[in-house]
């Protein structure tokens, strides 16, 4: 199997490659720096490196001629907004026009469309996808563990956890590591993706439930401090105020299971692995 890797030094793209050099996959990450740090370490690990741009489709053609597969990924919520859909225009048309399957990097509940930029655009390209009947599957993370990085000094140093959540509020989380399992899976599963859906989720849950995780891997107490949506970076503050109400839940959390056996690791996990203790 080989695979091109797009959004290979951002959170999934990265977790995708190193997943894939696992299996024994043909790796390639489409970069635009190859003398970036993430670059340069996943060529270590056995990833080779194609200079290019997502927004160009000449640059993406020309790297997927020799591949199977495509995993996409785009721009976060800090990327600018038309660039990022120019980018998802350029990559759904490249992989249309080589005929490589798709791992698409979307967002649990994207089709809702709820105009929040960064969402939106994932839900576009599971359209697009769909309208150009191009064989893909729709993996859906929740929020990124990693989101609560911010707030590991106020857990070091104050032991309470601030984050842009209501006291009542749920949302379904997931280790950045496990979507990139879930693509590995999916690109190397005897079956063709048939455009599934799926949601890739550790479980829902609230603050003062990620409290509880912490103080088990830090075996001290620690305060859930919820904040809100509007103590959200301003780039984020509109995607947390639609999480806020519940637009994240309501998803089938044993679907990825069913049709790959990846079965998400519990939130203590990530906090373990990432030094937290």
């Amino acid at each position: 199997m080989r695979v091109l890797v797009t959004g290979a030094t951002g959170r999934y793209g990265y977790a995708a490659a190193l997943a894939l050099v696992e299996t024994a996959a043909d790796v390639t990450a489409l970069v635009r720096d190859p003398g970036a740090t993430a670059a340069t370490d996943l060529e270590k690990r056995g990833v080779r490196l194609a200079r290019g741009r997502r927004d160009q489709l000449d640059h993406v053609e020309d790297a997927l001629a020799d591949a199977d597969g495509l995993f996409l990924a785009v721009g976060g919520p800090g990327a600018n907004a038309r660039t990022t859909a120019d980018r998802a225009e350029t990559l759904v048309r490249a992989a249309d026009r080589t005929d490589a399957t798709v791992v698409h990097a979307s967002l649990v509940n994207a089709d809702v469309r709820p105009g929040v930029p960064f969402v939106d655009v994932r839900g576009w390209i599971d359209a697009d996808l769909v309208s150009r009947s191009v064989t893909h599957v729709s993996l859906r993370p929740g929020i990124p563990l990693d989101a609560f990085e911010r707030a590991r000094d106020a857990v070091a140093a104050e032991c309470r956890v601030p984050f842009p959540l209501d006291g009542h509020a749920r949302v379904p989380l997931i280790d950045p590591r496990d979507v990139g399992r879930a693509a590995a899976a999916a690109f190397t599963d005897e079956r063709p993706p048939d455009g599934e859906r799926l949601p890739v989720v550790s479980g829902a849950y609230s603050l003062y439930d990620v409290a509880d995780a912490l103080e088990a891997v830090l075996d001290r107490s620690i305060e859930a401090d919820p904040q809100g949506p509007t103590a959200a970076p301003r780039s984020l503050t509109a995607f947390y105020r639609w999480a806020n109400e519940g637009a994240l839940l309501g998803v089938d959390t044993d679907a990825l299971a069913a049709r790959y056996d990846v079965d998400p690791a519990p939130i203590t996990d990530y906090f373990a692995r990432a030094g937290w203790t």
